[in-house]
Order: C-alpha cells, then sequence, then structure tokens
C-alpha cells in the first residue's frame, strides 16, 4: 500500500511571467473520491495551490488531481490552473520504510560512539531525536530538557564537590609525620629542581660550544657556499624536508584536542539543517 504521493511542477504567472517551482513537500494530497474497480480500490487525490504573485499580485490558484490504481501506481493525472500557466508537472507514488528498530538504533548510536565516527554518530542522534519528537512532541521535549538540565547540575555538583573536598583537605591540620613527609617531598622536589637547573645550564654550556663550532664551520664553509649555490640550495630543501615531518607531530596533537569539538559541531550541525528541514516542510 502507497504512502503518498511526490512530484515536481512549473509554472508562470500568466501576467507577468515570473515562474514557480513546486517540489515534493510544496504538494498536500488529500484523497476525495474512491470506486473499487476490476483490479482493486481506484483513489482520486487532489493537491491545491492558492497565493498571489510575489511580483504583481495576480491571484493565482492550481488544481492537482492524481488517480491511484490500482494500489501503488499513478494511473493518471490532471491539473486546472487559473491566473497561471502550467508548464511542467510529474507525479508517482512513494513508500515510506518501515520505522527504525530502536533498540538497533541504540546499538548504532553506541557504536559509532564508540568507533569514534562523530559525523555518523551526530547523524544518528539527530534522526533520533527528530523520530522521537514527531512521535511525541511534549514528552521529548520535557525529557530532553531534564535531560541537559540534569547534565548541567551533575557537572557543576562535581566541580562544587571536589572544590570543597580541596578547601577541607587544606583547612585540616595536619600531624607531625604528616608535617614531616610534607617536609621531605619538598625537599625532593627542591632536589629534583636543582637536577634540573644543572641539566638545563650543561645544556645551554654544550649549545653554546655547538654555536661556537657553527661559527667556526661558517667562516670555512662560506667560501665554498658562496662558490656552490645549488649545493646549498639542496642542503636547504632536506632541512625544509626534515622540518615537514616534525609538523605531524604538532598536528596529530591538534587532532585529539579537535575530537571534542568535531563531535559538537556536527550534533549542532544536523540539528540546524533538520530544523531548516522542518521549516520548509
Amino acid at each position: 500500500m502507497s504512502d503518498g504521493i511526490k512530484g515536481s511542477a512549473t509554472y508562470q504567472c500568466s501576467k507577468c511571467g515570473a515562474k514557480y517551482f513546486l517540489r515534493d513537500e510544496d504538494f498536500h494530497f488529500e484523497a476525495e473520491c474512491g470506486s473499487e474497480r476490476e483490479m482493486g480500490q481506484e483513489t482520486q487525490y487532489v493537491s491545491e495551490i492558492d497565493h498571489e504573485c510575489s511580483k504583481c499580485d495576480n491571484d493565482i490558484y492550481i488544481k492537482f488531481e492524481a488517480w491511484e490504481y490500482p494500489v501503488g501506481i499513478i494511473n493518471m493525472t490532471d491539473e486546472d490552473a487559473t491566473g497561471a500557466e502550467i508548464l511542467d508537472s510529474s507525479f508517482e507514488m512513494y513508500h515510506e520504510p518501515p520505522p527504525p528498530d530502536e533498540v538497533e538504533e541504540s546499538v548504532k548510536l553506541i557504536k559509532s560512539l564508540i568507533s569514534f565516527r562523530f559525523d555518523t554518530f551526530a547523524e544518528l542522534f539527530v534522526d533520533f531525536w527528530v523520530r522521537a519528537y514527531k512521535k511525541s512532541p511534549r514528552p521529548t521535549a520535557i525529557v530532553s530538557a531534564a535531560g541537559l538540565v540534569i547534565g548541567f547540575l551533575g557537572i557543576g555538583s562535581a566541580i562544587y564537590l571536589s572544590e570543597i573536598d580541596r578547601k577541607q583537605r587544606l583547612q585540616q591540620p595536619q600531624s607531625f609525620n604528616e608535617q614531616i613527609e610534607l617536609l621531605q617531598a619538598t625537599e625532593r622536589n627542591l632536589n629534583d629542581l636543582s637536577l634540573f637547573i644543572e641539566n638545563k645550564n650543561s645544556e645551554i654550556e654544550t649549545m653554546r660550544r655547538l654555536i661556537k663550532n657553527l661559527e667556526e664551520k661558517k667562516s670555512q664553509l662560506e667560501p665554498i657556499v658562496n662558490a656552490h649555490q645549488e649545493t646549498v640550495d639542496a642542503i636547504f630543501e632536506q632541512q625544509r624536508r626534515e622540518f615537514e615531518k616534525d609538523i605531524w607531530v604538532e598536528r596529530a596533537i591538534s587532532f585529539g584536542f579537535g575530537i571534542l569539538a568535531s563531535l559538537i559541531a556536527t550534533v549542532i550541525w544536523h540539528f540546524v539543517g533538520r530544523l531548516k528541514s522542518g521549516r520548509r516542510a
């Protein structure tokens, strides 16, 4: 059994010639009459378009008719227009797929999130939410709002409790053993800091010697460089390639920070796209 009629049409205003285009969401076919025939039920559907021309305010009225016979097939179509000329039209029956299994959809949603396929997760999540909203708008809106509130309250409570616990631990008097352990830990940290400073000083001294050696090599290589410019260019090209290899490490780190932002942005994008589609419908 068919679920509806979809199609397209083009017409122009008979007064100013302005063209208009109709798509699936612009038609609202309703069954008007029917009769039983040899191969089953024959049903007549009617969709009406009534508006003023956006350029000349001319009154336009169009009536589209479609006959379904046998079931699931458009047998004949007809149209009638006042104030406009129909240039082209075509219609066909469509069948909506069965509603998806909620358990299967939940498994797909979780699987896409675990596998870091955020675009797929966002699309499935938006589709799941929109289907639930169309089925039960008010409960879905209430549950969504409650979920957001609970989520924010949970995050806020966790931060608040963590801060209270930290302050309590700072305010609690420490025993003698704890103070000794704290002093020992501080001493170890100072020793580590001293060792770190020594290492850095050694590195600085090594760098100074390296710079000095490079300056000496520069004075030795400068005449050769001036004489062999092509060789110098090849050396610079090799250095550039090595630098590009190091860039991939920084890109990998940046990719890690961008994963969460990608998930949130993708979800918002699908929500905005679905809202726009809903408004056009």
